[in-house]
């Protein structure tokens, strides 16, 4: 049989491969410095480049919707590539307006007098909710209840990129001469009806007294979408959430992310591992690795959602041991016996957390709140507060216990890594063919 480019057979085409797109906050990101840089430069970008959370930077396309004299809006069309994303080629756009006081002004006196306002030359950026983005309005969300639903890594990257536009912009030193101030730069002139966060913009150039960057940042029929995602139960009200953890959208379709898993497994046992360590994601194998340093690199697999597929074919590949790192959430949904944990899959279901808390001898007082906790991190924080750490030891055991009903082969070991968001090990669980070792049996640590 003759080779086919790209691997394939005559009876089987080559796979086209799938293409990564960009994730929302990248798109925020995108529309807002170029916004910046039509303001600082009276020229309107057709692209600009963006630097992602991992360390390079990506050119995005962007399109200049109004610009003025202190104030432009820009639109960036989402990419999510070859991902079904809900938000692909959704409108992102940002209405980004600079200011600053003028320190002649005795209105600004005034206000510095009364510590309304910083006198010294603070820099601050103003991110606000606009139309189609969502406000939080319940706990567990790592954003806090009343902010808008842009979350901490898209944050930092908008401070970022805004930042870096002003410090590397030839244009920043003309555009901030104090005879170019106008009157009306005395006042702020921005208005936003949507919820709104401060936040710190740190500057290697020097700026004018008090000077903010104002970014309110809308999704086109963001409310409509965001219907078709998991943010109304969640607590997310008035559109979607500005979601991205590396800057990019990386196409998860089944076929492709399960061949990648079992690829991994193949080189795991090629090096000889005996051990394969399953985590959902690249901060739960961090924290793995920091806790098994003894195990070679091939031995950790990313297998994101795909709990019972991953355990199913490392049991069948001859592992002696398979070890879960995971965070709380997934582990409630393991311990559900659900065999995708992914959230548009399978929503948290509280009443399987509930009975490990019954299993364990939780009362009913500290359980009713439980089961009607916002989040798997909001019920974390509740059952934490109350130190109801047997309650988080049995949810690992149930987990453990559906890792070994997939796996379905005698004399292997099954152990569970269960962290805190933050990164302490909350539990360390270990089975050997259903008998739980005494020594570590329950492992809990106060975070």
């Amino acid at each position: 049989m003759r080779d086919i480019a790209g691997g394939g057979s005559p009876e089987r085409p080559p796979r086209r491969r799938l293409r990564t797109g960009f994730s929302t906050g990248t798109a925020m990101t995108a529309a807002a410095r170029a916004a910046l840089r039509t303001i600082l430069t009276g020229r309107a970008p057709s692209w600009v480049a963006v630097r992602l959370p991992i360390g390079y930077y990506l050119p995005v396309p962007t399109t200049i919707a109004l610009q003025g004299e202190r104030v432009a809006h820009a639109v960036v069309i989402k990419d999510a590539g070859d991902d079904p994303d809900v938000t692909h080629k959704a409108s992102v756009e940002t209405r980004l307006t600079v200011a600053w006081a003028n320190p002649k002004n005795a209105m600004f006196h005034e206000a510095a007098a009364g510590g309304f306002q910083e006198p010294a030359t603070s820099a601050h950026l103003i991110l606000a909710a606009g139309s189609g983005v969502g406000v939080v309005t319940k706990p567990g969300l790592p954003v806090p209840v009343g902010e808008p639903a842009v979350n901490p890594t898209p944050r930092a990257m908008l401070v970022q990129n805004l930042a870096e536009e002003l410090d590397r912009s030839a244009d920043s030193e003309t555009f901030f001469r104090e005879e170019t101030w106008h009157p009306y730069e005395t006042e702020d002139p921005w208005e936003s009806d949507g919820p709104s966060v401060r936040l710190p913009l740190v500057l290697s150039v020097p700026v004018p007294p008090s000077f903010t960057i104002h970014v309110e940042v809308s999704v086109a029929q963001g409310e409509e979408l965001a219907r078709r995602t998991l943010n109304p139960r969640l607590g997310i009200v008035g559109g979607l959430s500005i979601l991205g953890t590396t800057g990019l959208v990386k196409p998860l379709s089944h076929e492709a992310y399960e061949e990648t898993i079992l690829a991994a497994l193949h080189v795991a046992r090629a090096a000889g591992c005996t051990t394969v360590v399953l985590s959902t994601g690249g901060k739960s194998e961090k924290l793995a690795r920091s806790v098994l340093a003894d195990e070679p690199l091939e031995a950790f697999v990313q297998v994101a959602d795909f709990f019972a597929f991953a355990v199913r074919h490392a049991a069948q590949m001859g592992f002696a041991q398979i070890v879960h790192s995971v965070f709380f959430g997934k582990a409630v949904k393991m311990a559900c016996g659900l065999a995708s944990t992914h959230a548009h899959k399978a929503a948290m279901d509280f009443r399987a957390l509930v009975r490990c808390g019954e299993r364990a001898g939780a009362p009913q007082d500290l359980l009713d709140p439980v089961s009607r906790a916002n989040t798997a991190r909001h019920a974390l924080q509740i059952l934490m507060k109350a130190k109801a750490h047997a309650v988080v030891q049995e949810v690992a055991r149930e987990a453990v216990r559906h890792s070994r009903r997939f796996a379905q082969k005698e004399g292997l070991r099954v152990r569970l890594l269960l962290f805190h968001d933050d990164g302490t090990l909350l539990a360390d669980f270990k089975d050997s063919n259903g008998i739980e070792d005494p020594a570590v049996h329950g492992e809990i640590h106060d975070p």
